[in-house]
């Protein structure tokens, strides 16, 4: 009787320091979170404050969000509770490194930062999904809207020129007297003379939203896929990227045409609607290109194109 009680014993023990481990384990990744959100919660509210602030990033980040949560659907991704393993614990080091040494990088601590928190992300993604290519496609993918959204205002000048050449470009091919011009005030602003008359490229008109949606939808679908080699990735988005830009040229040209048809007004009819069509046409070509390019590329002996 004293040796079953002894087990006995020795059992309760046992199940006693099993759980004790186990509420030990959950208050580290409790800890975790508090801390990672405690770190980088000024990042997160400059991004929030920048996508209140811009719709075109928020198309961005919208395209981004349903491309992730179809590739979740499409590669039966399962999520379940937070489990740190080796992987994730790295990538939290490593955001934490490049949080802490980002004032000491200079110009380049900024995208120290961004990149901490996307490791950070890509860490919390490996610890509940089961399919690690996902954490880093969604990862990745942020990453790379981060870099955008720190950097709209360095791309609006460059962008609303090559917008307003190319659509220049495209409106002599109607046989149109187009070119562009600067014009005089407090902000330099440029306008499009299409036989005379004066068509302002505003900051709406250099195509970020357009060219930053497909950017961040191809690069996803790029780093998710398998058995794909990087040059054949890079190409494509490459390719879907340029998409974005010729579809907002396409956009200018087709309001300037329909523009003079319409009348004064129905001009604000007429360039939300074209602005839509071009956009809706730019994502479903990347989307089909991404997929056509993706789908047609050779896998390893032995593996499957939908292989995940």
């Amino acid at each position: 009787m004293r040796f079953f009680e002894t087990v006995k014993h020795g059992n309760n023990a046992s199940e006693g320091g099993a759980k004790r481990r186990q509420r030990g384990v959950g208050f580290f990744e409790i800890a975790t979170r508090v801390c990672l959100f405690a770190a980088f919660a000024p990042v997160l509210y400059w991004l929030l404050d920048s996508l209140s602030q811009s719709q075109q990033l928020r198309d961005a980040i919208i395209i981004l969000s349903a491309a992730l949560v179809y590739f979740a659907i499409d590669g039966k991704i399962s999520f379940h509770k937070p489990e740190l393993a080796k992987s994730s614990i790295a990538l939290l080091a490593v955001s934490y490194v490049l949080l802490i040494g980002a004032k000491y990088m200079g110009m380049w601590g900024a995208i120290a930062v961004f990149a901490g928190l996307s490791a950070a992300f890509t860490a919390l993604g490996l610890a509940c999904t089961n399919k690690p290519r996902y954490a880093y496609a969604a990862g990745f993918s942020f990453f790379a809207f981060a870099m955008l959204s720190l950097f709209i205002k360095l791309f609006d000048m460059p962008l609303r020129i090559l917008a307003g050449k190319s659509a220049a470009w495209g409106l002599s091919l109607f046989n149109k007297s187009a070119f562009l011009v600067g014009l005089r005030g407090e902000t330099p602003q440029m306008a499009l003379m299409v036989d005379g008359r004066p068509y302002l490229v505003a900051a709406e008109c250099n195509g970020f939203g357009i060219i930053s949606s497909c950017l961040l939808l191809s690069l996803a679908a790029a780093v998710f896929r398998k058995n794909i080699n990087w040059a054949g990735r890079a190409l494509v988005v490459a390719l879907c990227t340029f998409m974005g830009f010729l579809a907002n040229s396409m956009r200018i040209v087709s309001i300037t045409l329909a523009a003079p048809i319409a009348g004064i007004k129905y001009y604000d009819f007429v360039h939300e609607f074209f602005g839509y069509l071009f956009f809706i046409v730019a994502v479903l070509s990347v989307w089909f290109i991404s997929s056509k390019a993706f789908a047609i590329t050779r896998p390893k002996r032995g593996a499957s194109v939908a292989e995940f």
